[in-house]
């Protein structure tokens, strides 16, 4: 089975060479370069996608990545599974949470199985409600590497989704415990949660 390239045969492709915004220019020009000289190279298309992603040239960048995988059935050098993460970072910001969550499994699927991922993945199903689910990508996340911070923040919030209130709380603790200092992006958010959570077992 061709890398999972069923998977986005519907999904409406861009031909590459469109302007792009001001952001990321030159990066994008250099990789089309790339492309045009060797359309038939998965890794061209991986690279090119990626720029047009870090444009935020969203459709671009899904068209090339579609195309990374079609050209690399074997998934040699995880050039498609990792083209199966970076298209469901792209789905994701496109607002297709469903579709993101299939290209993270595939990405799973054929081997890319970074921490990263699973932290993708169970953030995506803890937004469409899979609480269960999710939790099993968190700590898969957390077993492949401890030091996922971000992990235990997810974990909490998806083990309260699913009812597990005293579960949710030691993991928002830990998360709160382990944040390196300075890095306060979700802190509070995580301490009000964490409030609220107590309030709520008081009751």
């Amino acid at each position: 089975m061709m890398a999972g390239v069923f998977l986005w045969s519907f999904v409406v492709t861009a031909e590459p060479g469109a302007a792009v915004s001001p952001q990321g220019a030159a990066v994008v020009e250099e990789k089309l370069e790339a492309v045009r000289k060797a359309p038939s190279d998965p890794r061209a298309r991986l690279e090119l996608g990626l720029a047009y992603a870090e444009a935020e040239e969203h459709e671009f960048a899904m068209s090339e990545l579609i195309e990374a995988i079609r050209l690399d059935p074997e998934n040699k050098e995880n050039l498609a599974a990792r083209a199966n993460f970076a298209l469901g970072n792209v789905l994701l910001a496109l607002d297709r949470p469903v579709l993101a969550a299939t290209a993270y499994r595939e990405a799973l699927k054929l081997g890319w199985k970074e921490p990263g991922v699973y932290l993708a993945l169970g953030n995506v199903l803890t937004g469409l409600g899979k609480f269960e689910e999710a939790s099993t990508q968190y700590r898969e996340a957390l077993r492949l590497s401890p030091g996922t911070v971000e992990a235990h923040a997810g974990l909490g919030l998806a083990l309260e989704g699913a009812g597990r209130l005293d579960e949710a709380a030691a993991h928002y603790e830990l998360y709160l415990r382990a944040v390196p200092p300075g890095e306060d992006h979700g802190v509070e958010a995580v301490k009000q949660r964490l409030a609220k959570l107590r309030d709520r077992q008081k009751m």
